[in-house]
C-alpha cells in the first residue's frame, strides 16, 4: 500500500504515532519542556516494510497548548516535508492550524542523522546552561553517570554539545543547526542559546531517554557551578581562576573556561548569591559553611598564600581584630569576623605577631614555620 494513500494515512500505524505524540507532549509539559505553547516533537511512522528515510513523519502543530493536543491536531508529512494531512480549524479562541515552526530543523535531523524522532525542548536547564558563559560555543561535561544515557558515550567520556546562537524566528536556525550537526558528527543534540535544545534518536524511546539525560546533566552543571565546582573536569573540584583563586565567590576574573572550556573571560562582574536566612536557614552557616571553611582553609592557603588577593585577605583579617579597653578597663574584642574557634591561618615563617598594636600577643607562635591562630580574647 502506498504511504500517500488515504487508507495508509488513516491506518493504525499513523493513528498510533499521533496518539503517542499527544501522550508524550503531556509528559513533557509537566517537565517544563513545552510550556507556553513552546517546544515540539516529531516522530516517524515506523513500518518495517519501508526504509526509515522514506517513512512518513508525524509532527505536532505550532502555537497550541501542547498538553491538550489530540490525535486530530497532528500533521502528517512525507519524507521530503510535503504536508499530506493537516488538522481541521477549531473555533475561537483557537488559532488557525499551523505546522510546527521547528519543521525545517526537524527535517535536517531526519536527513543528516537518519533519525526516527526529534524533540525540541524549552526546558529551563537547557536555556540557562547556555547563559553561564555567553561566549562559549560548546557545553562540555564528563564523569557523570547519566552521560551513559547519551548514545555513544560512557561514564569516562567527555560529552560535547554544540551551542548555536538564537534568532528571532525558528526557521532562521536551520542552517546553523545543519552546520553544527556536520561539525559534531558524534552529537545527538544541539543547544540554542537563551532558547532550548534539539535532541534526536533512532526511535522515540531513544530521543526521549537522551532528552531526560541531557536535562539532568544541564541541571547538574548549573548546580555544580553554583557550588563553585567545575563540572567539565573528572574530579569536579573547585573552579580555578587564572590567578589561582578557587571557588565561585571570587570577583570579576571569572574564567569562561570554567565549565565551558573556551578560555574567554565572562563579562559578568558581580553575583549576589544569597542573603543569610533567605534561601537557606541561618543554621546552614554554622552547620555547613563554618565546618567547610575550617576544613578547607589550610589547603586554600597552601595553594594561594603567595597571591596578592590572599595576602590582602590576611592583612584585612589582622586589621579587623582590634583590642580596645572599655571604660571599666576590661579588654574586649571588636571584630567584623566572629572567630569562635581556633582556625589555622597559614604555616608561615615568622618569630612572633602582635595584634592591634597592644600588649596582647598571639600565642602559639614559634619560628620557623609557626602556625598562627586567631583566637577570641578576653581577660
Amino acid at each position: 500500500m502506498a504511504t500517500t494513500s488515504q487508507a495508509y494515512l488513516e491506518g493504525i500505524s499513523v493513528k498510533e504515532t499521533k496518539a503517542l505524540i499527544s501522550d508524550l507532549c503531556r509528559q513533557f509539559y509537566h517537565l517544563g519542556w513545552v510550556s507556553g505553547t513552546g517546544g515540539s516533537i516529531t516522530i516517524k511512522v515506523h513500518d518495517d516494510s519501508i526504509p526509515k528515510s522514506q517513512q512518513l513523519i508525524v509532527m505536532s502543530p505550532s502555537g497550541v497548548q501542547k498538553e491538550r493536543m489530540t490525535e486530530e491536531d497532528m500533521y502528517v508529512l512525507s519524507s521530503d516535508g510535503s504536508v499530506l494531512s493537516e488538522p481541521l480549524a477549531k473555533p475561537w479562541p483557537h488559532k488557525p492550524p499551523k505546522c510546527s515552526d521547528c519543521g525545517p530543523l526537524f527535517l535536517k535531523a531526519y536527513e543528516m542523522r537518519n533519525a526516527g524522532a526529534v524533540i525540541h525542548s524549552h526546558g529551563m536547564e537547557s536555556c540557562l546552561v547556555t547563559m553561564i558563559n555567553p561566549s562559549s560555543k560548546e557545553f562540555r561535561i564528563t564523569h557523570m553517570e547519566m552521560i551513559k544515557g547519551i548514545q555513544g558515550h560512557g561514564y569516562y567520556d567527555e560529552l560535547v554539545v554544540p551551542i548555536i546562537e538564537n534568532t528571532a524566528h525558528e526557521r532562521e536556525l536551520t542552517e546553523s543547526l545543519a552546520e553544527a550537526i556536520k561539525a559534531y558528527p558524534k552529537t545527538t543534540a544541539v543547544l540554542v542559546r537563551n532558547h532550548g535544545i534539539y535532541i534526536w534518536g533512532d526511535s522515540w524511546i531513544s530521543a526521549k531517554t537522551q532528552a531526560e539525560c541531557y536535562h539532568y546533566l544541564f541541571d547538574a552543571a548549573i548546580k555544580l557551578h553554583q557550588l563553585g565546582l567545575d563540572w567539565s573536569t573528572p574530579s569536579h573540584g573547585p573552579i580555578h581562576s587564572p590567578n589561582g583563586v578557587q571557588g565561585s565567590h571570587r570577583n570579576a576574573e571569572v574564567s569562561a573556561k570554567e565549565g565551558l572550556n573556551d578560555g574567554i573571560e565572562s563579562s559578568r562582574r558581580y553575583i549576589v548569591l544569597d542573603v543569610e536566612g533567605v534561601t537557606t536557614p541561618i543554621s546552614f552557616v554554622t552547620d555547613v559553611l563554618f565546618p567547610y571553611a575550617r576544613n578547607s582553609v589550610g589547603k586554600h592557603l597552601e595553594l594561594t598564600y603567595d597571591t596578592a588577593e590572599t595576602q590582602n585577605d590576611i592583612k584585612l583579617l589582622c586589621a579587623q581584630i582590634v583590642l580596645v579597653r572599655s571604660s571599666t578597663g576590661m579588654r574586649k574584642e571588636r571584630s567584623l569576623l566572629r572567630i569562635e574557634d581556633e582556625v589555622p591561618l597559614k604555616m608561615m615563617e615568622m618569630s612572633g605577631a602582635s595584634m592591634g598594636g597592644g600588649s596582647e600577643r598571639v600565642d602559639n607562635v614559634s619560628s620557623p614555620c609557626a602556625r598562627v591562630y586567631c583566637r577570641s580574647v578576653s581577660s
